[in-house]
């Protein structure tokens, strides 16, 4: 099918959907990135990141108008759109705001098919368990009953289950995935005479910048390509067209 000029081919992934993402940014000139919250296994693993970082980022985002939210899980992409938080303790339901450890959080799911209910409401611990699952145990997250199951595969470890972020870019307020630019900012200063010498034979700071953001599963697009003052605001995550896409290092994840 065809919208806005993009085509949209009959097969998806997790890399996919970050480059209709950008496609459509680019379309509208409107900024916005995309990337990996949290992925524990498998191809593009969110390293180093806990599931309870990845719970306080995911509530702390959906009260965030400018935050969007998909799970790949078993054979599809749900949307979260909200969540509870409900203390252990009753004593301590209207008390003020607990540790995550005191409180069970239940994850507000919109459902795209019409067979299912609009909105699954499922336990955090349950989607951990599928994110964390691999080849060929999985968990399916419609039918928590049925507990971990097993896939007729030879295929195994690794697993294409992931939660994935896709935001509006506000250069006042960036999100998340911005904390290690500065990291970036201060390895490509220091490898500045190297740089030099890259540059000279065509390779510049905002290509090699691109590559370092696809290889940690990331996708940004910068809206109006016209606006130069805009451009100028964070030249680290300027991009061409006469590279390859920030995501053209993402190997193609095809649903399971």
């Amino acid at each position: 099918i065809f919208l806005f000029n993009i085509k949209f081919g009959p097969f998806t992934g997790n890399a996919t959907l970050m480059r209709w993402f950008r496609q459509i940014n680019d379309h509208f000139r409107v900024r916005g990135c995309s990337y990996i919250l949290y992925k524990p296994h498998g191809k593009h693993k969110t390293a180093g990141e806990t599931a309870e970082g990845a719970l306080l980022k995911l509530t702390q985002g959906l009260r965030d108008e400018s935050m969007a939210y998909i799970y790949h899980c078993q054979n599809h992409y749900f949307c979260p759109v909200g969540f509870e938080a409900t203390p252990l303790k009753a004593a301590k339901a209207y008390r003020a705001p607990l540790p995550l450890n005191e409180m069970e959080h239940w994850i507000l799911i919109g459902e795209p098919s019409r067979k299912h209910p609009a909105i699954h409401c499922k336990k955090w611990a349950d989607i951990v368990t599928d994110l964390n699952t691999q080849n060929p145990e999985y968990l399916d997250i419609r039918h928590t009953e049925r507990g971990i199951q097993f896939r007729k595969t030879k295929k195994v470890g690794g697993n294409l289950h992931c939660l994935m972020a896709f935001q509006r870019v506000n250069w006042q307020k960036l999100g998340p995935w911005a904390l290690n630019l500065e990291n970036l900012r201060n390895d490509l200063h220091q490898q500045g005479a190297e740089h030099r010498s890259h540059d000279s034979s065509g390779e510049g700071l905002d290509d090699r910048a691109s590559k370092h953001l696809g290889r940690q599963g990331r996708s940004h697009s910068t809206g109006n390509q016209k606006s130069e003052q805009a451009w100028n605001v964070s030249p680290i995550l300027r991009n061409t067209d006469t590279k390859s896409s920030p995501d053209s290092d993402l190997d193609e994840d095809i649903t399971d």
